[in-house]
């Protein structure tokens, strides 16, 4: 049986937006942006370091756009 707009029901009524985002990206999509979330959680200081550095460089070096 079809919704008014086609979609089939949900069996527990409206989708949340987890389920909606799961649903777009996939379980590859999710098990990815996890990933990067928990890799920007450890090693967030030392990637934020390591920008600044580069920043520093790239002004140094008279890099255009910085």
């Amino acid at each position: 049986m079809l919704t008014r707009n086609g979609a089939l029901p949900c069996p527990n009524g409206v989708m949340n937006g987890w389920g909606r985002l799961l649903g777009v990206i996939g379980v590859p999509g999710a098990i990815a942006v996890y990933l990067v979330w928990w890799l920007t959680q450890a090693l967030g200081a030392r990637l934020d370091r390591m920008i600044q550095l580069l920043e520093q460089i790239a002004r140094v070096l008279g890099v255009q756009g910085v």
